[in-house]
């Protein structure tokens, strides 16, 4: 159900003071606006770059015929955990649990680095 927009208006104008804060505030905003999409993006790319991993972990599972409970006792990682991995319900999966999945199914996990984001001027 969307929400209903109020508008709000002000019973009094701002001073000059609470006007150019305003004003500056608005202006910080847009100056960061690129900077903070850009990181959303970077971290958007990660986020699917880990599901691809756990898609091809699933599609390894089924190809040699493990259940969700063979690869719990192969790992003693949970058949719960494991499942909402498989379907991209755990964002901040570690290199250790793929690393485990990975190992039970007989693969090993490679970490690439790729590719350049920016010139580092966007990062803390």
């Amino acid at each position: 159900m969307p929400r209903k927009i109020i508008r709000v208006q002000r019973q009094t104008r701002l001073s000059a003071t609470e006007a150019q804060a305003l004003n500056d505030v608005r202006n910080r905003i847009a100056d960061e606006l690129p900077s903070i999409k850009a990181r959303a993006r970077a971290l958007l790319a990660e986020t699917r770059a880990v599901g691809k991993v756990c898609s091809a972990l699933r599609a390894a599972r089924e190809a040699r015929g493990f259940t969700l409970g063979d690869i719990e006792r192969i790992t003693g990682i949970d058949r719960s955990a494991l499942s909402k991995l498989e379907r991209g319900e755990r964002p901040n999966v570690t290199f250790e649990t793929l690393g485990r999945y990975a190992a039970a199914l007989g693969k090993r996990l490679r970490v690439e680095l790729e590719g350049k984001i920016g010139d580092g001027s966007d990062l803390p």
